[in-house]
């Protein structure tokens, strides 16, 4: 197989924004890290605007096998292993074949990985919080519409954040294998998991029993799964506009669930809401700081 990948990358080597070059063969007839695929080819480049997207894909075919190449600008490969979006990419680092390595800059992100700093590590959490209570709240809503089903997949997809949650929290990288890791970690949320799927109750009531069951995982995890964003809140004397804070770079990856995640710290009293008038229109700008 080497012989077929070597012309591929070594295309790549010679580029000057190349940082570093994975390969991955597949070794399962099921292999999720190689998306079905012979072999993935991750090339890693610098952020110099080249890329029209967050990540160029290609595929191939050479004597019957078939291999993606995937060309990701480091600041959106780094961005995706913290937020959770992409956590195959952890894993990808972790058992890739390096075959080029500019000033061991790979070698280097894994072992950052590996020391899994308390920074990165308060980061993945309050970013799991966050869609913890999004799926949690999207559920409730489904539940008292009578959206059964649809809110027993919410809850499912709740229990998921939660156990990656739970992880991150021990100090561990969630695995695809997630439940095998809360099992022998944290028992209770795994028990949590049985009763959504092996009870023999129905589904309305499965979903009755979990949202009170995560609401209270939720409401005892509100000081640490936002300890994060609440430090950097606190790097600020006045009180945040939601503009500054969706634009803050050190949060960018909780964007998208701020505002919910803002309003749940709001009626914990971890965060309180300050109003100004904009001058002129009778309006009034919330604006958030921490207690």
């Amino acid at each position: 197989m080497e012989n077929i990948l070597r012309p591929i990358y070594e295309s790549f080597e010679s580029r000057e924004d190349t940082l570093g070059i994975l390969v991955l063969e597949k070794t399962k007839t099921n292999s999720p890290l190689t998306e079905q695929f012979d072999a993935l080819i991750i090339v890693i480049v610098k952020n110099n605007g080249n890329l029209d997207h967050t990540c160029d894909v290609e595929h191939y075919s050479i004597e019957n096998n078939s291999i993606a190449v995937h060309i990701i600008a480091e600041n959106n490969f780094l961005q995706w292993m913290p937020s959770g979006n992409y956590r195959r990419n952890l894993l990808r680092v972790i058992n890739g074949q390096i075959v080029f390595d500019r000033d061991s800059y790979i070698e280097n992100l894994k072992k950052n990985l590996f020391d899994n700093p308390i920074e990165t590590r308060k980061k993945k959490i309050v970013v799991e919080f966050a869609k913890l209570i999004r799926c949690c709240s999207i559920g409730k809503e489904l539940y008292e519409g009578k959206q059964f089903l649809d809110a027993f997949n919410q809850m499912d997809k709740a229990l998921h954040h939660l156990a990656r949650l739970a992880v991150i929290e021990h100090g561990f990288y969630p695995e695809i294998t997630v439940w095998n890791q809360v099992k022998r970690i944290e028992p209770e949320v795994y028990a949590l998991y049985l009763e959504l799927v092996e009870s023999g109750e129905s589904i309305e009531k499965r979903v009755q029993l979990l949202l009170l069951a995560i609401e209270f995982a939720i409401s005892s995890r509100a000081r640490i799964g936002s300890s994060y964003l609440i430090e950097v809140m606190k790097t600020k004397k006045d009180a945040w506009t939601i503009s500054e804070l969706v634009n803050e770079p050190k949060i960018r990856e909780l964007a998208k669930d701020l505002g919910l995640l803002l309003q749940y710290l709001y009626t914990k009293n971890i965060v309180q809401i300050e109003t100004k008038e904009i001058e002129g229109q009778s309006l009034f700008q919330m604006q958030y700081k921490v207690r």
